[in-house]
């Protein structure tokens, strides 16, 4: 699911129903009126999946989706256009092929990176994946829509799927918390970051977050969104030692802390969300609690701190930084 702030919608791509089977549907939700619709498509369109990751294509006004499953991990790269509603199969050779992957937009670089995931080639599962990839979608760029492995001049993060990840513009950098460490069964609750460098195809750099006092508890299946207003990463529910949850948590990355927002609706995993910087909202969709059918509901998240932020960040044990 993306925001398109060109249109003031939601777009939203697959998944699966209440049978549980992989949809390849587009559905749109007018966020003036909150109106859902479902796109009649023409042409070719991606395969049904599920575990794909999707961005917000500024530059040329498109959804890019990437990879999933239905069945065996793909590395299917799709391109939908915002105004004609047409797909465009995009996938070639180099595509690397991920699941349960992220994937941000570096505004700095014009480019979509993802990382971490797993690869189920039908004889083996590449499970706890820690690599990051980036496609160029920089029109004047003679690598425009290419694959690079970005390398990194750091130890990497344990390798993990099932996370959430933000872009951090203001520090160029993309910051990840928790998922999955398959081989172990266990729930991440660590937070990173991974610096880009000025130039372009240079080494990235890989730094831990030490978080101050609280953090959210482990948990992998959570979603997580970029407050543009604040300059905050949020994260809601997911799937932890305690089970479902629906705690939201955001961190602020000014100061790098957690902050406690809790509690939210119902607890869940799977589901998505956008924060939409026009109404300042955060809002979620859908999700699964192993309950009879699948949640269809449509929630916002208002943010109305109980304290004033300094007062908050005071608690979280931070020391905010000077305007």
């Amino acid at each position: 699911m993306i925001y398109d702030p060109v249109l003031h919608r939601i777009v939203l791509f697959g998944g699966k129903n209440d049978s549980s089977r992989n949809l390849n549907e587009v559905w749109t939700l007018e966020l003036e009126k909150n109106v859902w619709q479902k796109i009649a498509l023409t042409g070719e369109s991606p395969p049904a999946s599920e575990d794909h990751a999707a961005i917000y294509d500024p530059a040329s006004h498109r959804m890019i989706l990437h990879g999933g499953e239905d069945g065996f991990t793909t590395n299917k790269l799709w391109a939908l256009d915002l105004t004609t509603m047409h797909w465009r199969n995009m996938t070639d050779s180099t595509a690397p092929a991920r699941e349960d992957h992220t994937a941000i937009f570096d505004s700095f670089n014009k480019r979509m990176v993802i990382f971490g995931g797993q690869q189920n080639d039908g004889e083996f599962v590449h499970s706890n994946l820690n690599d990051i990839w980036a496609l160029n979608l920089d029109p004047t760029s003679p690598r425009f829509e290419q694959w690079q492995n970005v390398a990194s001049r750091d130890e990497p993060p344990p390798g993990r799927s099932d996370h959430v990840a933000v872009y951090d513009e203001k520090k160029n950098r993309m910051v990840i918390y928790g998922g999955w460490d398959k081989d172990q069964k266990q729930p991440f609750d660590d937070t990173w970051a991974f610096y880009f460098p000025a130039i372009t195809y240079a080494p990235g750099k890989w730094k831990p977050i030490k978080t101050r006092q609280s953090h959210p508890p482990a948990r992998r299946h959570a979603v997580g969104a970029y407050d543009t207003t604040r300059n905050w990463f949020i994260i809601f529910g997911g799937f932890g030692r305690a089970g479902y949850l629906n705690d939201v948590w955001v961190f602020d990355l000014d100061n790098d802390v957690w902050l406690n927002l809790t509690p939210g609706p119902q607890p869940r995993l799977d589901q998505q969300a956008i924060f939409d910087p026009r109404s300042q909202r955060l809002i979620i969709y859908g999700g699964d609690a192993k309950l009879a059918e699948k949640f269809h509901d449509l929630w916002e998240l208002q943010i109305q701190p109980r304290l004033p932020l300094e007062l908050m960040l005071k608690e979280a044990g931070a020391q905010p930084k000077p305007k």
